[in-house]
């Protein structure tokens, strides 16, 4: 508590964007004296009232921008070329360093093994680290490819850390080239986007993935940092548990399966962040708020909400819960948890999400290898049409729709579901793995 209210005075005091925030709401910064006043007083951020609103350095602590080790650039707001950055000072980029390797090391124990990352994060989002060698790729595959053919040898493991779409190129690309995943001790960090079940399986399958090697989730926000919040081996056997157990999955989760893809599982550090959810609905789920702890931030944003919605479960219940349904969990589950369901922007019209369309091109691992992961849901109404593209320019059998159609529930099915060849796919022809891809577009309508 008392780093929160350091925070929180910090930013009252030094960054003039969010003392004019206060005084408009009418915020006394001496009546925030605890957890309850914080939450009940401070004001909501946003992109809309901070970067949108404010030049930079008036975002910063003491009114300027300071001397910056580094910027990261959020991903431009679905293209419509407005952005938010996250400032990085000296002090900082050291400490963000530790959160990385602190994370790592619990994962894939990267202090007692000589590590190689390769970074194919797209948007030159980069990081280092103080006992890993980080080569960051960015979206060239045919540099991943080649680095791990000329360094993997060297090194005890690698590990890859990509979003879902290019981890997918990726791999097909190394096929190409003849790489054998199964010469090194791989492990697989996915940020950017979540994913399903089916597609962990898939990736782990096709990397040739042994006991103790992981497809590990990451979430972060350019405005807040990388690696905020992550996967541990107990929230990934859990989730997996889950996906194979509706009545565990509604439970564990409060969601109904047969509509919903399973949300992502987290842990974070208490000690690094303050994390809320916001309006909750009947099921728990409120708006992902989050309150930066670190006062040597050059941007010290409080009570930031990211666009997610999550809920906050608690750990005993969890440990309870896991008990119940006799599911063992292979390392010591977490002290803090949170469930993410996905962006706003990715809730569908028929109360659904695109990631269980995500997924579903994963169900079948044969199929998977033809398919990009590009697809695009068009509505008309509740009704609607998926359009899927294929990684080659063979035109598809009949039974390869119904195989993705059958691991789609049936509840939220499509009424049309198309596969398109490569260069005849109506959404992009080539992938831009620079830019997130756009699988749902409000009010965009079919073709009669």
């Amino acid at each position: 508590m008392n780093q929160l209210l350091d925070a929180f005075r910090r930013a009252a005091e030094d960054m003039p964007a969010y003392r004019e925030l206060c005084a408009e709401q009418g915020v006394q910064a001496d009546r925030i004296v605890d957890l309850e006043s914080f939450s009940r007083l401070c004001p909501l951020l946003g992109r809309a009232n901070t970067f949108d609103r404010f030049p930079i350095d008036q975002l910063c602590a003491g009114g300027s921008l300071g001397d910056l080790a580094q910027v990261l650039t959020s991903s431009g707001h679905g293209g419509s070329g407005r952005f938010s950055f996250g400032l990085t000072g000296r002090e900082q980029a050291a400490l963000n360093e530790y959160f990385i390797d602190l994370a790592m090391d619990e994962a894939f124990q990267v202090k007692s093994r000589k590590t190689l990352v390769v970074n194919c994060l797209p948007m030159g989002v980069f990081f280092t680290s103080q006992c890993m060698t980080v080569a960051n790729t960015s979206v060239r595959e045919d540099m991943a490819v080649a680095l791990i053919q000329a360094f993997g040898k060297y090194y005890d493991q690698i590990i890859l850390v990509c979003d879902p779409l290019f981890m997918k190129r990726l791999i097909d690309h190394a096929l190409e080239k003849s790489l054998d995943w199964g010469q090194y001790r791989v492990n697989v960090v996915i940020g950017e986007e979540i994913f399903g079940e089916h597609y962990r399986g898939y990736i782990a399958n096709r990397l040739q993935l042994g006991r103790e090697q992981w497809v590990m989730a990451s979430m972060g926000v350019a405005e807040l940092g990388l690696n905020l919040c992550y996967e541990t081996p107990a929230t990934i056997a859990l989730r997996r548990a889950a996906s194979d157990n509706p009545e565990f999955a509604r439970e564990l989760f409060g969601i109904d399966p047969s509509r919903m893809v399973l949300p992502m599982l987290y842990c974070f550090n208490p000690q690094r962040l303050f994390v809320e959810a916001v309006g909750p609905d009947a099921d728990g789920y409120g708006q992902m708020t989050v309150s930066m702890l670190d006062t040597s931030l050059a941007i010290p944003l409080m009570r930031y909400q990211t666009g997610d919605a999550i809920r906050l479960p608690d750990p005993v219940k969890v440990a309870e819960l896991a008990r119940k349904h006799g599911v063992a969990l292979p390392t010591e589950l977490p002290q803090t948890l949170l469930a993410l369901k996905g962006r706003d922007k990715e809730a569908l019209p028929n109360h659904s999400h695109v990631g269980i369309y995500k997924d579903a091109l994963y169900a079948d691992w044969k199929l998977a290898e033809r398919l990009t992961g590009a697809f695009r849901l068009v509505f008309t109404g509740d009704r609607f049409d998926m359009h899927v593209q294929l990684n080659g320019l063979d035109a598809p059998e009949e039974e390869a729709g119904q195989t993705i159609r059958h691991a789609i529930p049936s509840l939220v099915q499509p009424e049309n579901l198309v596969l398109w060849p490569y260069d005849r796919f109506p959404f992009g022809m080539g992938l831009d793995y620079e830019r997130k891809f756009t699988y749902y577009v409000q009010e965009e309508m079919s073709q009669p």
